[in-house]
């Protein structure tokens, strides 16, 4: 068994949470994002999509104070928007694992269902999403030989 598994979160919240610290951690250090996860975890309502969806201006302007977070408007205007994604995919499938469970395994129809429903992820950032959450992805080569040289 590969060190590098991923277990699925246990509700909703826990795939926005991934989602989110995926979206944050695009372009930086993921230990920087890792680093200020309780702040995270407090800034967003801890990771109620329903809570999170009803931010408005004053929100953003809050957020964009927060010393705790990484402050990034449109990384923050994302989250928002997501927050609210993510409502529309519990209406439409019961949930975000159901979602994922109803797309199936083809890795590109999903990868590409992620990225133009949820804004600020692009393919890199979904595919690590996925595969956060357990989704069985296939390692490209390049994937490979970075897990070979990090072995646990």
């Amino acid at each position: 068994m590969s060190p590098w598994r991923a277990t699925p979160p246990k509700d909703d919240s826990g795939y926005f949470e991934r989602l989110t610290t995926h979206l944050f951690s695009a372009g930086l250090n993921w230990k920087v994002v890792e680093g200020k996860k309780r702040a995270f975890y407090e800034a967003f309502a801890r990771f109620s999509p329903a809570k999170v969806a009803k931010f408005g201006e004053r929100d953003v302007k809050r957020l964009m104070g927060d010393t705790g977070i990484v402050r990034n408007e449109k990384k923050i205007r994302a989250t928002i928007h997501n927050a609210a994604q993510f409502l529309d995919v519990q209406k439409e499938y019961g949930s975000f694992k159901e979602y994922l469970d109803r797309l199936g395994r083809d890795e590109a129809k999903l990868q590409t269902d992620i990225t133009e429903r949820f804004h600020h992820v692009g393919p890199s950032t979904a595919r690590m999403f996925l595969w956060s959450v357990g989704f069985p992805l296939k390692p490209t080569k390049e994937e490979k030989e970075w897990m070979a040289s990090h072995e646990m």
